[in-house]
């Protein structure tokens, strides 16, 4: 009985490798699972920051930019660059800036 108990405790423990190799293969787009929030959040930030410089640009000059380049360098050092598959899309009647998925 006690050799039964000890080998299903010892048929868990194996070499880990299943276990680190299934980890690192489930990544759909081969970066690591971390960098992926820091990109939502990367757009979240650009996004806010572009809204923003409109506004700022709107209040200051009294109407809305007709481009986003409009905004550099006066109001934002430079524009972000969108993330891969996307494009910022800006409504120069609306003062607003979205992204949008390519």
């Amino acid at each position: 009985m006690a050799f039964a108990a000890a080998s299903l405790v010892l048929t868990g423990c194996g070499d880990g490798s299943s276990s680190t190799s299934t980890q690192s293969s489930t990544s759909a787009n081969n970066s690591p699972p971390v960098v992926q929030p820091e990109v939502y959040a990367q757009k979240k930030v650009d996004l806010a920051s572009l809204n923003d410089a409109v506004k700022q640009y709107s209040a200051a000059e009294g109407h809305n930019p007709q481009t986003l380049q409009d905004l550099v360098p006066n109001y934002i050092p430079r524009l972000p660059a969108a993330p891969q598959g996307y494009k910022f899309n800006y409504d120069a009647a609306s003062g607003q800036v979205t992204l949008v998925q390519q």
